[in-house]
């Protein structure tokens, strides 16, 4: 019998590595800091959702080992594979599926206001839907889920394109694909991604959301990450 799973797509954080467009805004060591809190509360999502196991497809190799250690109680960790990240997405959709999971529902590490809820959404949504997404505010999306690997869906696309989620839409549409969304959110990459997030979970509503992810306010509230000042 098989069983749903979730796929986190996570490139290891490295000093000096990713998140590039924050680099005007805060320092190196606050990006990887970042990096490392936005990780662990995906982890911490996928696992709250309760809808299956909990794959961590992990970009560099040499990352599999350190992040296994970390979080393999948890999860199964394995290398991604492919020349892009369209290849590296349907690699992992595969991976999960040849371990005899369906639906799958994958998503990154950028968009911390994620819900375990939207996760148990999208399988919900699979059962009249053949894809489900969740666009992000950007042009892209931060969540994908299927009941069973999409190609269509991963070639072809001009990812970090604001047409990412228009182009998806389009290729599920000729690929004769029903297709539901989630709400809209949006990932962290920038100085106003991260300016609106500290907002929000400031918001008097915050503590109305189902889980609120505690090491990204760790990292914030507990004044690891600070504003530059020149």
């Amino acid at each position: 019998m098989t069983s749903a799973a979730v796929i986190i797509m996570a490139r290891a954080p490295r000093p000096g590595e990713g998140k590039s467009r924050l680099r005007s805004a805060v320092s190196n060591d606050d990006i990887l800091a970042l990096q490392q809190a936005f990780l662990a509360d995906a982890v911490d999502i996928a696992l709250a959702a309760g809808i299956g196991p909990v794959f961590l497809a992990v970009t560099p190799d040499s990352a599999v080992q350190p992040l296994a250690d970390e979080y393999g109680e948890g999860a199964s960790v394995f290398p991604q594979s492919g020349d892009n990240l369209g290849e590296r997405m349907l690699g992992a959709f595969r991976h999960a599926s040849a371990a005899g999971h369906a639906p799958l529902v994958m998503i990154g590490t950028d968009a911390p206001l994620l819900q375990p809820a939207q996760l148990r959404r999208a399988v919900s949504e699979l059962r009249t839907a053949d894809v489900c997404l969740g666009p992000s505010d950007d042009g892209g999306y931060y969540l994908v889920a299927s009941r069973v690997p999409q190609p269509a869906l991963f070639e072809d696309i001009e990812w970090g394109a604001d047409s990412v989620l228009a182009t998806t839409l389009r290729r599920a549409g000729e690929a004769n694909l029903r297709v539901s969304l989630l709400e809209t959110l949006y990932d962290v990459d920038t100085p106003a991604d991260l300016a609106r997030l500290r907002a929000d979970l400031a918001a008097p509503d915050t503590a109305m959301r189902e889980r609120l992810p505690q090491h990204t306010m760790q990292a914030l509230g507990g004044g690891s990450v600070t504003a530059r000042t020149t």
